[in-house]
């Protein structure tokens, strides 16, 4: 049994919610759902601290965190595999994003018709020639755009159709080319910061987030050389420590300064009208 599930049988057995476990250990309920969940530990003070309060040992707590003394353990390779390109490349591609993956498939298919082209102006292709693929650079642009979120391949459309116009008006393969590549940049530079700021804009703040700025109420002395202290923000009680390691008295107003982990740093607040303050 892993120490999150040991915790949550440990609060059950005693008959408790976690928003009571969190008031007696001074966290967010967040902070407990998370560790009973196993993406995360206490403190090393809160884990004393429950030991002592519940009557249990940390070998209790972790007795299966660790390898036992008798265990076998795996031999380390004698030799690393050895990394071809192809793994390089599918360790690459298994890591982007979808919107990334089909960026890929929009570049490699521009690539590719740009390939065609030249390919085809070597061997003496046509004008029909040239309008078909052209024609075909457009039709794939615009399947890549249509099944992704973002934008990813629109910029490619406009100048594809300029090349499309350049070809149809009997322009050689060089103009076509630099038509192509002129307008999908123009292209790129207007839409590119327009669509920036509406994802900007979009933007939704977390939880956590939300508290960040305002002032909270000290519920304990904040003291990092104890590694002690805790604020009510947001009708939550959360674990703080002092920014600038100063003593913050219980009772007393901070700020929020940043999160880090499941911990806010605060600082003594400055009386000023335009704070957020939090109504306890």
């Amino acid at each position: 049994m892993a120490f999150g599930e040991r915790l949550q049988e440990l609060r059950r057995a005693r008959g408790m919610t976690q928003e009571d476990f969190a008031a007696q250990l001074k966290v967010s309920r967040q902070a407990v759902s998370k560790w009973e969940s196993c993406r995360g530990y206490p403190e090393l003070e809160k884990i004393i601290y429950i030991c002592n309060r519940y009557g249990v040992t940390m070998n209790d707590l972790f007795c299966e965190e660790v390898p036992l003394g008798g265990q076998e353990t795996l031999a380390a390779p004698e030799r690393m595999e050895s990394r071809t390109l192809k793994t390089a490349l599918g360790d690459f591609v298994s890591n982007l994003s979808p919107a990334n993956k089909w960026a890929g498939v929009g570049g490699l298919a521009a690539v590719t018709a740009l390939v065609a082209l030249c390919m085809l102006y070597l061997k003496g292709g046509g004008d029909s020639e040239m309008t078909a693929l052209w024609i075909a650079a457009i039709v794939v642009f615009g399947v890549v755009e249509a099944v992704t979120a973002g934008l990813v391949s629109i910029w490619f459309v406009p100048g594809a159709v300029a090349g499309l116009i350049a070809a149809m008006a009997g322009a050689g393969l060089l103009i076509q080319l630099v038509l192509f590549l002129a307008v999908s940049a123009a292209a790129l530079a207007a839409t590119r910061p327009l669509v920036k700021k509406l994802s900007a804009g979009r933007a939704v703040p977390t939880n956590a987030d939300r508290v960040l700025g305002r002032t909270a109420r000290v519920t304990e002395t904040i003291d990092n050389d104890s590694a002690s202290g805790a604020v009510y923000v947001d009708g939550k009680t959360w674990t703080a420590r002092s920014a600038d390691g100063s003593v913050l008295p219980a009772g007393s107003r901070v700020e929020i300064r940043r999160m880090e982990g499941v911990k806010l740093i605060v600082e003594a607040a400055q009386k000023a009208p335009d704070k957020k303050e939090e109504v306890v």
